[in-house]
């Protein structure tokens, strides 16, 4: 159900109008009218007639009533709903390596199989997407070349139903093989720039050292990133050092990089990079509501009592 503050008017102004049945209200029950006395034989004289008189005159003030009701209209009774939160939207485009690398062991899983880097990615990615329900989510894949796979949509189905179509043992390693993140980086910046509303962020998950993130294609690449506004967290899967190149890009953009070595670790960093960007709310302009049910009833009403009391029930003229 909802909630309502008072009622307000969009026309104040015209409330002063009210004045004017107050008016004829009071004039109708203060005047005292031409006094017509019959010569009736036997007539008794006291004050039967009055509830009669009352009667009348209670007919008499329909129409100021009406009045009174169509100014109350005319002003436009207005309510505003409850004060409504909206959810500041993020765009996310997940940038997942798909080298044949990231096929090689990162853990058991409870059955005791072993658990490889780009199912521990996987599962992390959607753990992430459903703890943050309500953003804009996009995919794109890489190795050497990239490839986007899903664009960016608050339905992210097709991503939970991408796993077994981008496995890396699916992409032949002499056209797809290697590890280009400068290249993937750049490639992300496109989808997300043409979103208009909402935070942008990059999710990049890697298990290897990019062969272009140094030097001048280093610099471009963080050049159009801070001129996109969007911000970029890198996560490596290895217990190597963490490329130079890959620290700049995030401190450049606002984010950080992290190092996971088991699955249980990657959790926490999607975790960590969930409490970091934290889901926005802000504030959206109540509804303004009319609020003219209260007073067509009572108007239907003094509409069908006047139609009444023409038939018969007033002074006489004379």
């Amino acid at each position: 159900m909802m909630s309502i503050e008072a009622v307000t008017f969009a026309r104040p102004q015209l409330i002063v109008l009210l004045a004017i049945p107050v008016i004829l209200l009071f004039w109708e029950w203060t005047r005292k009218g031409q006094p017509l006395v019959l010569p009736f034989d036997n007539a008794e004289r006291g004050g039967k007639g009055r509830w009669i008189a009352t009667l009348v005159l209670m007919a008499n003030s329909l129409p100021a009533l009406l009045l009174a009701v169509a100014i109350v209209l005319l002003a436009r009774p207005i309510v505003h709903a409850a004060p409504k939160t909206e959810r500041q939207l993020s765009n996310i485009q997940i940038v997942l390596d798909c080298s044949l690398s990231m096929r090689e062991e990162y853990g058991i899983q409870q059955g005791g199989e072993p658990y490889t880097r780009f199912d521990a990615a996987v599962d992390s990615i959607d753990s992430f997407i459903t703890a943050r329900s309500g953003d804009a989510f996009g995919l794109t894949i890489f190795s050497k070349n990239f490839l986007h796979w899903v664009p960016l949509t608050q339905d992210v189905s097709a991503i939970r139903m991408a796993r077994d179509f981008i496995a890396p043992e699916n992409f032949p390693d002499p056209i797809w093989g290697g590890t280009f993140v400068s290249k993937a980086l750049d490639g992300a910046i496109s989808p997300l720039s043409k979103r208009g509303d909402g935070d942008r962020m990059i999710v990049l998950i890697t298990d290897g050292e990019s062969r272009d993130l140094s030097g001048q294609p280093l610099r471009d690449i963080v050049m159009k990133l801070k001129q996109a506004n969007i911000m970029v967290y890198a996560i490596s899967m290895t217990d190597s050092p963490i490329a130079p190149g890959l620290i700049e890009v995030t401190r450049e953009t606002g984010g950080e990089v992290f190092q996971a070595l088991t699955p249980q670790s990657l959790q926490i960093v999607f975790d960590s990079i969930d409490e970091m960007k934290k889901v926005e709310v802000k504030a959206v302009k109540p509804e303004v509501i009319d609020y003219f049910d209260p007073f067509l009833l009572p108007a239907f009403g003094l509409c069908l009592l006047q139609i009444a009391v023409l038939f018969g029930l007033r002074f006489t003229p004379w």
